[in-house]
């Protein structure tokens, strides 16, 4: 793996524990760090990616008629789902325009969940503990964001640190996932991209 500049430095700040490096030879412990800075990258891709897709959905939805928005929608035009895209347009709308949130902490969530953290009287400070249990490694289903904003009668929910190994572990498990995420998700922003300019090419 090629590193860059930038990658070299970040390298140099990635810190394993000795659970993590325990019976590893240097040039393990090297594999690792450069796999996590190409983790930690695609992470944020899926989160820009997401941002932006969401961005362009709104701005088309904003641009154009209600019957025209549900039958773009049902065209298949785009490479996601009618729930994706509507939950996505939710979510943007309702706090993730305006919204400085690292795009990494995005790439955990689903629209239906990003869109659950838009919901009526959901505060910023509810949103502010999604991400905190999405830091900590907490598995982030729909019913657990939902519990985490809607409130509940339980006893309040204890996330539970991971350890180093356990989180590089799991982020392995998902990189090939969000790889795939990020091409679908580069398409279709490609394609909404390619929309708008020819409806600002006819207005004009």
């Amino acid at each position: 793996m090629d590193l860059t500049p930038t990658e070299v430095v970040e390298l140099a700040n990635i810190s394993l524990n000795n659970e993590v490096t325990k019976g590893l030879v240097p040039a393990q412990v090297e594999y690792v760090k450069e796999s996590v800075v190409e983790i930690n990258e695609e992470l944020s891709c899926v989160g820009q990616s997401l941002r932006a897709v969401a961005a362009n959905l709104s701005d088309i939805k904003d641009n154009i008629k209600p019957g025209n928005w549900r039958a773009f929608l049902k065209s298949g035009a785009i490479n996601c789902s009618e729930r994706f895209a509507v939950d996505l347009v939710s979510a943007y709308t309702n706090w993730l325009g305006g919204a400085d949130i690292d795009d990494n902490l995005l790439a955990s969530l689903t629209p239906r969940s990003l869109a659950l953290m838009g919901s009526k009287g959901v505060t910023d400070k509810e949103r502010q503990r999604v991400f905190q249990a999405v830091e900590s490694g907490e598995r982030m289903t729909e019913a657990t964001v939902r519990e985490i904003v809607k409130g509940t009668k339980k006893k309040a929910r204890v996330y539970s640190q991971k350890t180093e190994s356990e989180k590089v572990k799991l982020l392995k498990e998902k990189i090939e996932i969000y790889k795939k995420l990020i091409n679908n998700l580069q398409d279709e922003n490609t394609k909404l991209t390619k929309l708008l300019s020819n409806r600002e090419k006819f207005i004009t």
